[in-house]
């Protein structure tokens, strides 16, 4: 079977539920092979902090999601944490949010004539909600040569108060990402892009600890990057982020803690990216998050359970293995198999995440995975691995300007039926090396980032013009306005 995409990008998380607090992660991504309409919503103009970055010779990258990311610099947030303020008193209700824009040149120029994404670029979404893509590979910087709008997000918080009990959480979206991330909701895209995020929360005391559980729609615990690109240490995001893991979850989620040093998170969930489930199996998550001390945190995450095909991508490549009752669609010429109702994949998901405070200015991180699945589509049984790693480093040169690197190796391997279920082709390894220079400004609301990003595959997956291409390289000037 080909899941011929996956390629979403993730729900956001917090940054503080995931780096200082070690909790919860984000989500999956859909790539797909098929040539369709275009989509990006466009700036008309440059900020002119731009100006002012491409002048001074600074960039930008970032990184946050559920709750509001704190984007001041490491050496600070030691600092910063002995001074936190108290919470929020009960029934407290807090708004905030951020502006993400970028322009990008793909060095390869991947449009096709016409102006059209190039013949075999990949795509994701829906039928009638195709979203064309310039730069195979990449999440959220899709887009080559043009201004776009990535993500606008607004977070709404209430804490639990004597009117009402519990807490409320919704984060609101709007942009490419926002489409991106819900691109294979089974559910539809149009349903769901505007709500990142929109869950309950209860804070009992059980046998002496303060227990949390959450219901509703939230982001993943996987991986160390999120959907905010402010909250990472890079602008783009990795093949990791795109394909290795899933993006957001609908179902139940309790964070109960162990010691004062571990903690650990519990789910059950419809599956991966579905709020709407495609099939009556569900999907159990278990996170333990281990912080031993400042300096060092490390998560280790579990997911299993059978995957409807319909979440990983609406569609398969056509071929003689699949009944010629199976039915198909037609895009740009080209024919697929509608995979929603088509199957169910058993699917086994492992992720170890470290993260290294070395000193207040050097941050090391890194995220290994590991996932099999097994199953079968319209009765053609198909199995396969995939495996990914990255390497992050960020050192923060001064309170404003800090410098990151990322490299990173994803493989998707084939089962003895010869179909990768990542990219529905044979074995293929993607590498890419990247790197990123940040610069904060209007006491830390603006992050800019420039970044170059060179990524290599074993088959010509990327594009350039009419044809394919092994390798991209790519500069991104990314402007993210927090509020």
């Amino acid at each position: 079977m080909n899941w011929n995409s996956l390629r979403v990008t993730r729900f956001s998380r917090s940054a503080a539920n995931r780096r200082a607090s070690n909790g919860l992660a984000t989500s999956d991504t859909v790539l797909r092979p098929q040539l369709s309409a275009r989509s990006a919503s466009r700036l008309v103009r440059p900020t002119l902090s731009v100006f002012a970055c491409a002048l001074l010779g600074l960039a930008t990258t970032s990184h946050a999601q559920d709750a509001k990311p704190d984007a001041k610099p490491d050496a600070t947030k030691a600092a910063d944490a002995a001074a936190a303020p108290p919470p929020p008193a009960p029934g407290t209700v807090t708004i905030s949010g951020l502006v993400d824009v970028y322009f990008g040149v793909n060095v390869r120029a991947p449009r096709a004539a016409g102006d059209k994404p190039f013949a075999g670029a990949f795509t994701t979404g829906t039928p009638g909600d195709i979203i064309g893509i310039d730069n195979a590979g990449h999440a959220f910087d899709i887009n080559d040569r043009d201004p776009s709008f990535s993500l606008g997000e607004l977070n709404i918080v209430r804490t639990p108060g004597k009117g009402f009990p519990l807490g409320i959480t919704v984060t609101l979206t709007a942009g490419d990402t926002a489409r991106l991330v819900n691109a294979n909701e089974p559910g539809g895209t149009a349903g769901w892009q505007f709500i990142q995020q929109g869950y309950l929360t209860w804070t009992p005391k059980i046998a002496g600890r303060d227990v949390t559980v959450d219901f509703g729609k939230f982001v993943t615990p996987f991986g160390y990057e999120v959907i905010e690109s402010s909250s990472n240490d890079n602008y783009t995001r990795s093949f990791g982020f795109t394909y290795a893991i899933p993006l957001y979850h609908a179902g139940v989620r309790l964070g109960i803690p162990l010691t004062k040093q571990l903690s650990l998170n519990l789910f059950g969930v419809n599956g991966w990216n579905n709020v709407a489930d495609d099939n009556e199996a569900k999907s159990v998550i278990a996170q333990f998050a281990w912080k031993p001390n400042s300096k060092l945190s490390v998560n280790l995450a579990y997911m299993g359970g059978a995957e409807g095909s319909g979440a990983f991508g609406p569609y398969i490549a056509a071929s003689a293995a699949f009944p010629l009752t199976a039915p198909t669609t037609t895009i740009n010429g080209a024919t697929f198999i509608n995979t929603k109702g088509a199957g169910n994949i058993t699917v086994d998901l492992v992720e170890l995440q470290p993260t290294w405070q070395v000193t207040p200015k050097l941050k090391l991180a890194a995220q290994f995975d590991y996932a099999h699945g097994a199953g079968d589509i319209y009765g053609v049984k198909s199995s396969g691995t995939w495996l990914s790693g990255a390497a992050y480093a960020k050192y923060q040169l001064t309170n404003h300007f800090a410098l990151a690197g990322r490299l990173e190796q994803f493989e998707d391997i084939p089962g003895p039926g010869g179909t990768g279920l990542r990219f529905g082709g044979g074995y293929l390894k993607l590498n890419s090396a990247t790197a990123t220079a940040e610069y904060l400004s209007f006491k830390n609301q603006l992050v800019s980032r420039l970044e170059f990003r060179h990524d290599f595959a074993t088959s010509p997956v990327f594009g350039s013009g009419a044809s394919g291409v092994k390798d991209q390289d790519t500069f991104t000037l990314g402007e993210v306005f927090k509020f």
